[in-house]
C-alpha cells in the first residue's frame, strides 16, 4: 500500500479556535495536533482517520491533504477540566502532576469562602496556625511554619498566587469570592515557577471578564456579630473589552471574650476584597487580561490563652493585630506573529503592609497574681512581654515567553524589597527593637519541549537556570539595666546563589478516559543570610535547599467518575535547619543558633482522590493522603566541648494521614 502525508487543522465548532491534543488514528498509526490544532500522518489512500478528544463528540473521516476537521462539544462540555496553572493550558487528563481542581461550583456546592474553608479537603495540604488566617503551607511535610521577625528572607517553600500575582507566606488574602477555579500542584514546581515552590504550589484564578452582562448580590448574617455582603458586576465597555468587577465585606467577631479588656472582638475578623478585571482584543492578534486587586484585613489576633481557650475566654492585656493590606496589579498580552509562533507577556507588581502582633505572656498582672502568685512588687519586675512585626513588602515581576509549536521558551524577572520594624523579645531576647531590609533579586530563563514518540505516548522535559541576590542590612537596638537603649552591632551582607530546576515526564494515554505518568524533577528553595546581629561572617549565609522527586500516577475520567492516584518518593538536600555552634574562639558564651545546610532527607507516600456521581443530585467526593517522612541525624554544637544530636525523626507539621 502506498502511503503519503497528509497535514490538517482541527478547530472547536464554536470558537473556530484551534484544539491542541487530539488523537488522530487510523489502523495502527497515529498521532496527535500540537499547540495550533495542527497534524501530519502517513496514511495510504483512502485510509479513515478518527479523530477523538476529551469533551468533543469523536469524528470519522477519510484522510486527504489540507483537511479542516471541526469537532462539536458534548454535553460533558461543562466537566471539562482544563488547568491552568502551569506553561500552557492543559486538559486534567494529560497534566503529569498530582494537581487537585477545584472548580467554582466545587466552591459554591461547599459554601466557602476562603481557601482556608478547603485545605482539609485536599490530601498532603497542612497550614501552621499563628495568624488569624493561613499563611504559611506545607505540602508534603515541606513548608515554613511561620516567619517572625529574624527568621531570614521572604523565600518560601510552597508558591501562592492570585491572577499570576505572587502571594506567597501572604496567605491570607485568598479569598475565594468569584473565583472560578484553585488548582494545588504537589511536588516540585521549580522549573516553571522558581524558588517558591519547592514543595509545590498553590494558584487561584479568578472569573474573566465576559461577554454577558451580569449583576449579582450576596448577603449573610449570622452568629458572633457575623455579616457578609458581596457583589458582581460583568459590562461590556466597548466591542472586544469587557469589564467584571467584585467585592466582598465581612466581619465576625472572633468568638472569644477577653475578660481582661472586656471585649468580645479582641480576635475579630474585618475583611474587604476588591478585584477589577478588563479584558480586550485590540488587535486580532492581541488579547490582553488585566486585573487589579485590593485587600484590606484588619483582623485582631488574641488566640492564646493560659488555660488553652477552653471557655473561648482569653486574658491578655494587649491588643493583638494580624493585618494585611496590599494593593496589586498583573497584565496579560498574548500575541500571535503567526500559526506558529505565539509570545507571552506577564507583568505584576504588588505592594503589602502587614502587622503581626500578640501578647507573648498571654494574659495581664492580675491574671498571673490570683491564678500563680505572681506578684510583680515581691519579684521586683512585672511579667509583660509584648512582640510587633511591621512589614512593607514592594514586588514587581516581569515575564515574556514564546512558543514555537511545541517549543517554549521564557525569561523572568524579579525585584522584591522587604522593610521590617520589630519590638519584642526578639533572637532570644538579646535586642528589644530592630529595623531589617531586604533587597531581592531574581533573574532566570526557562524552557520546555514536548514531543510525541507515538500517537499515545508523549515526552515533555522542561528546565530552569536562576540567579538569586540577596542584599541585608540591619539595626538591632536593646535595654540596659538602667533602661537605656544600646546599640548591637550593625549586620550588612549580601548573598547570590545560582540554581538549576528540571522536570521530565511520560504520559501514556491508554484510551480517551485513561492516562498513566512517571516523572523526575529537581526542585529548589534559595539560601539566605542569617539576621543574628552576633553571628560571625562565616556562618552569616545560608545556602540553597534541593529535593529530587520522582514520582508515577494514574488519572481516569468518565461519565460516571474521576479518580487520580500519585505515588512519590523525595530526597531533600542540604536541608535548611537551626543549628548552633561557637562564634569567638576562646569564648563559651558565644554559642548562637541560626539556619544552616546541615542535613538530608527523605519523604514518600501517595495521594488519591475519586469523584464519583451517584445521581443527578448525588455526588461523593473522597480524597485521602498517606506520608511517611524522615530528617536524618546531624549533630552542632552546644557548648564548648559538647555537642548536640538533632534529626532522627519525622519532619515537623508532616501527618501520616491526611
Amino acid at each position: 500500500m502506498l502511503f503519503s502525508q497528509i497535514s490538517g487543522i482541527v478547530i472547536d465548532s464554536k470558537t473556530s479556535q484551534p484544539i491542541k491534543g487530539v488523537n488522530i488514528t487510523a489502523d495502527e498509526k497515529g498521532t496527535s495536533t500540537d499547540l495550533n490544532g495542527e497534524f501530519h500522518l502517513d496514511v495510504g489512500k483512502g485510509a479513515e482517520l478518527q479523530f477523538s478528544h476529551i469533551g468533543y463528540k469523536i469524528v470519522n473521516a477519510i484522510a486527504n491533504d489540507g483537511m479542516r476537521i471541526v469537532l462539536i462539544t458534548n454535553v460533558l462540555e461543562s466537566d471539562e477540566i482544563i488547568v491552568h496553572a502551569g506553561l500552557i493550558d492543559e486538559h486534567f487528563q494529560r497534566t503529569a502532576s498530582s494537581v487537585t481542581v477545584l472548580r467554582k461550583k466545587d466552591l459554591y456546592e461547599k459554601g466557602k469562602d476562603h481557601f482556608q474553608m478547603v485545605i482539609g479537603n485536599i490530601p498532603n495540604l497542612n497550614w501552621a496556625g499563628g495568624t488569624s488566617r493561613p499563611r504559611y503551607f506545607q505540602i508534603r511535610g515541606i513548608g515554613e511554619r511561620s516567619h517572625y521577625f529574624g527568621e531570614g528572607p521572604p523565600n518560601f517553600s510552597v508558591g501562592f498566587v492570585i491572577d499570576d500575582i505572587d502571594f506567597s507566606g501572604l496567605g491570607m488574602a485568598g479569598s475565594l469570592y468569584d473565583i472560578e477555579q484553585v488548582e494545588v500542584f504537589k511536588g516540585p514546581q521549580s522549573s516553571v515557577y522558581g524558588p517558591n515552590s519547592m514543595a509545590g504550589l498553590i494558584s487561584l484564578r479568578s472569573t474573566d471578564p465576559s461577554e454577558n452582562s451580569e449583576s449579582s448580590m450576596t448577603a449573610t448574617y449570622g452568629s458572633d456579630r457575623h455579616h457578609r455582603i458581596g457583589f458582581i458586576t460583568n459590562i461590556r465597555i466597548r466591542n472586544g473589552t469587557f469589564l467584571r468587577v467584585s467585592g466582598l465585606k465581612s466581619y465576625i467577631d472572633g468568638f472569644r471574650q477577653n475578660i481582661s479588656q472586656d471585649r468580645n472582638n479582641t480576635n475579630k475578623r474585618d475583611e474587604l476584597f476588591l478585584r477589577a478585571k478588563v479584558m480586550s482584543q485590540p488587535m486580532k492578534k492581541l488579547s490582553l487580561l488585566g486585573t487589579v486587586m485590593v485587600t484590606d484585613l484588619d483582623n485582631g489576633y488574641d488566640a492564646w490563652a493560659p488555660d488553652n481557650n477552653e471557655e473561648f475566654k482569653t486574658y491578655s492585656n494587649d491588643r493583638g493585630e494580624d493585618s494585611q493590606r496590599t494593593t496589586a496589579a498583573s497584565l496579560r498580552a498574548n500575541y500571535s506573529i503567526s500559526n506558529e509562533l505565539h509570545l507571552t507577556s506577564i507583568t505584576t507588581l504588588s505592594a503589602t503592609d502587614l502587622v503581626h502582633s500578640y501578647d507573648g505572656d498571654w494574659a495581664d498582672s492580675a491574671f498571673w497574681h490570683d491564678n500563680h502568685g505572681f506578684d510583680p512588687q515581691v519579684e521586683g519586675w512585672a511579667y509583660e512581654f509584648f512582640d510587633k512585626n511591621n512589614r512593607n513588602r514592594l514586588s514587581f515581576t516581569q515575564e515574556l515567553r514564546s512558543s514555537i509549536g511545541s517549543f517554549i521558551i521564557g525569561s523572568f524577572y524579579k525585584h522584591l524589597k522587604e522593610e521590617d520594624k520589630a519590638s519584642g523579645y526578639l533572637f532570644g531576647g538579646i535586642a528589644n527593637n530592630a529595623t531589617a531590609a531586604y533587597d531581592f533579586m531574581v533573574l532566570a530563563g526557562y524552557s520546555q519541549y514536548c514531543y510525541d514518540l507515538t500517537s499515545t505516548l508523549k515526552l515533555q522535559g522542561n528546565a530552569r537556570y536562576e540567579t538569586n541576590y540577596i542584599e541585608y542590612t540591619g539595626d538591632n537596638r536593646s535595654l540596659d539595666y538602667f533602661g537605656d537603649y544600646m546599640i548591637l552591632p550593625p549586620v550588612a551582607f549580601n548573598v547570590n546563589h545560582s540554581m538549576v530546576g528540571f522536570r521530565g515526564f511520560l504520559i501514556y494515554m491508554m484510551d480517551e478516559f485513561t492516562s498513566y505518568y512517571a516523572s523526575v524533577s529537581q526542585g529548589y528553595k534559595s539560601g539566605g543570610v542569617n539576621q543574628q546581629p552576633y553571628l560571625s561572617e562565616t556562618n552569616r549565609p545560608f545556602d540553597p535547599e534541593f529535593i529530587h522527586n520522582v514520582e508515577a500516577g494514574l488519572k481516569r475520567t468518565t461519565n460516571k467518575y474521576r479518580t487520580q492516584l500519585v505515588a512519590f518518593y523525595g530526597i531533600r538536600k542540604d536541608q535548611q535547619v537551626s543549628i548552633s555552634s561557637q562564634q569567638i574562639d576562646g569564648d563559651p558564651n558565644s554559642f548562637i543558633f541560626y539556619t544552616g545546610n546541615a542535613t538530608s532527607g527523605w519523604i514518600k507516600g501517595l495521594e488519591w482522590e475519586h469523584v464519583h456521581e451517584i445521581g443527578r443530585l448525588i455526588c461523593a467526593k473522597l480524597s485521602l493522603g498517606y506520608l511517611n517522612t524522615w530528617v536524618n541525624e546531624f549533630y552542632y554544637k552546644l557548648n564548648v566541648g559538647s555537642e548536640e544530636k538533632g534529626g532522627n525523626r519525622d519532619a515537623a507539621m508532616a501527618p501520616d494521614i491526611t
